[in-house]
């Protein structure tokens, strides 16, 4: 029997034909469907962005010129700001890691965080702990995509916390493993399931090639 991984984000064409490529099943889809929001007010005030999700891109791009310095998570956020013409001024590997870059190296600025209506409590938290004025702007909302199997996958790739959470709600089987793009969503991914591995790098084509890796080593 093939091996089959499920991907809860929807691949490109590209990412579909690597997995493929290599004798592996696959299944993808959206786990969390997301919408833009019209966003009147608010962005009134760019000197200093901070950014953790590429969902909050969208939004951005109708005042990119008036942007100053951007600072935000993922390696794969930061590529697709500079497809955009923006040089992000600090990449860091989670929210939490940014925020203290920020506390760190600029104490005294003033930011505005674009981010979801279910972001995440660390970069808030720790700048309101450090008394640093951080201004939040909800630029997209997302909802979860309720789908269950009646299978085991040999792996199943998570982007996100509330990806993770998500799949465990739906569906009474653990997967054989379960591969994260990152630290943060790996620490949810431990909650829910026993075998565990994280992407070296934030990337989806990195989760890939570690899922990838994973099954044909346990091929030998």
């Amino acid at each position: 029997m093939i091996a089959t991984i499920l991907s809860t984000k929807q691949l490109t064409l590209p990412q579909q034909q690597l997995v493929l490529h290599s004798g592996i099943g696959l299944v993808h889809y959206d786990i969390l469907k997301t919408e833009t929001l019209k966003v009147d007010t608010g962005l009134n005030n760019l000197a200093h962005v901070i950014i953790t999700s590429k969902n909050a891109l969208p939004a951005l791009q109708p005042y990119q010129d008036q942007v100053g310095s951007v600072y935000c998570v993922g390696s794969s956020t930061a590529q697709a700001l500079e497809n955009m013409g923006i040089k992000p001024r600090i990449v860091a590997s989670n929210a939490a890691e940014l925020a203290m870059q920020l506390i760190n190296t600029l104490p005294n600025m003033q930011f505005t965080y674009l981010c979801g209506d279910h972001r995440r409590d660390e970069l808030p938290d720790l700048f309101k702990s450090h008394k640093i004025t951080l201004k939040e702007v909800i630029v997209y909302k997302s909802a979860i995509v309720h789908k269950s199997f009646d299978r085991i996958f040999a792996a199943v790739l998570f982007y996100s916390p509330r990806g993770v959470y998500a799949f465990a709600k739906a569906n009474k089987h653990q997967p054989q493993c379960s591969i994260c793009i990152g630290e943060t969503t790996a620490t949810a991914a431990r909650e829910k399931f026993s075998s565990v591995l994280v992407a070296k790098k934030q990337t989806v084509e990195n989760v890939l090639v570690t899922a990838i890796k994973k099954l044909r080593d346990d091929k030998k």
